[in-house]
């Protein structure tokens, strides 16, 4: 038993030593991570800060940014570190879906009966998801739709060339070519047509229409478009105006000309003639204006033969036959006269 205990604090003693000198090594290791460099990718509070204020400045500048997710970001800010994370794990997908909110009812309130609906429908459904499809695929096919109906109808209303431009958007069959059309095409169409109707209203027209119609053709489409409107109709009126004027003129020169010819035509006053008569008694005598002198059988001749000049210049009907009548009783009474004075002989 002696022995025992002298063997065990033999070894005792040599084991001591190398336990005590080992014990501050130990320490040493188990002290070691606490005293080691920091992480060289981990942030301290105030870069944390940093970068969350500009991820915020970044959300808010971006296209199709809404005043909500700009008001609240600012708030966020102005709120201090905590504020800005808290805004960036949660607060951006809360605002976000407000402000598309906020467009859905605007892209609703210009849309046609198909927009109107699909954005209707979307937000009555009130979820992320819902508002997301309609404003990315949603309001494109409910575009579509209503285009070709506006389409149409703007081909209803249209010309020749509307109906044509209106024609080839349809068979294109895509969303492009009906807002072109709906946007530039028409109206590029729609003048042409507008031309065509002025040409025809030039070839037709007064010389007022013309005037105005080719002055219109030299201008704008909305020249064009004023002459059609308004501009056509003044002109007519003019025209109308102008022939009415040069029908009355023509009507009084018409009767200025039928009075000339009138007094031209008036026959002289009976006054004026001399009448010549013969005498019951065979005097031979005619009296005229001047009074009644003798009449012998060369002025009988004279007379006649004057007579006969102014029936062959037509002067009137009844004086031939007056002139005869009177040169047959002339001579009638010259040879009464000559056979009493040679019975008296």
């Amino acid at each position: 038993m002696k022995f025992t205990r002298i063997s065990a604090l033999v070894a005792s003693a040599a084991i001591a030593p190398a336990v005590l000198f080992a014990s501050p090594a130990f320490a040493a290791d188990a002290k070691a991570p606490a005293v080691s460099a920091p992480d060289a990718g981990a942030k301290t509070a105030e870069e944390q800060a940093v970068a969350d204020r500009e991820e915020i400045r970044r959300l808010m500048a971006a296209d199709g940014a809404g005043s909500v997710i700009k008001e609240r970001g600012t708030q966020a800010i102005d709120a201090g570190p905590a504020a800005m994370r808290k805004f960036l794990e949660e607060g951006q997908y809360k605002a976000r879906f407000e402000d598309d909110r906020v467009r859905v009812a605007q892209i609703a309130s210009v849309g046609g009966r198909s927009v109107q609906q699909a954005a209707r429908k979307a937000l009555n459904v009130g979820t992320p998801e819902a508002i997301k499809e309609f404003l990315e695929v949603g309001q494109f096919k409910a575009r579509f739709d209503d285009y070709r109906v506006e389409t149409l109808q703007i081909m209803y209303k249209g010309g020749v060339s509307v109906k044509e431009a209106g024609s080839e958007a349809l068979n294109a069959n895509t969303l492009d070519a009906l807002e072109q059309f709906i946007k530039v095409g028409q109206f590029k169409a729609h003048n042409i047509d507008n031309r065509v109707a002025v040409t025809s209203l030039i070839n037709d027209g007064g010389p007022k229409v013309k005037a105005a119609g080719i002055k219109a053709l030299r201008g704008t489409p909305e020249d064009v478009q004023a002459f059609l409107d308004k501009g056509q109709f003044e002109a007519r009126k003019q025209d109308e105006a102008d022939a009415a004027a040069a029908k009355d003129k023509e009507k009084d020169k018409d009767k200025d000309s039928g009075k000339k010819d009138e007094g031209k035509g008036k026959p002289e006053p009976e006054a004026s003639k001399g009448t010549a008569t013969g005498t019951d008694k065979g005097t031979g005598t005619v009296t005229t204006d001047a009074g009644a002198k003798p009449v012998t059988a060369a002025d009988a001749n004279a007379q006649a033969t004057a007579g006969s000049s102014l029936a062959s210049t037509g002067a009137g009907s009844a004086l031939p036959w007056a002139a005869g009548g009177t040169a047959v009783a002339l001579a009638g009474g010259a040879g009464l006269l000559v056979a009493a004075r040679r019975r008296r002989a």
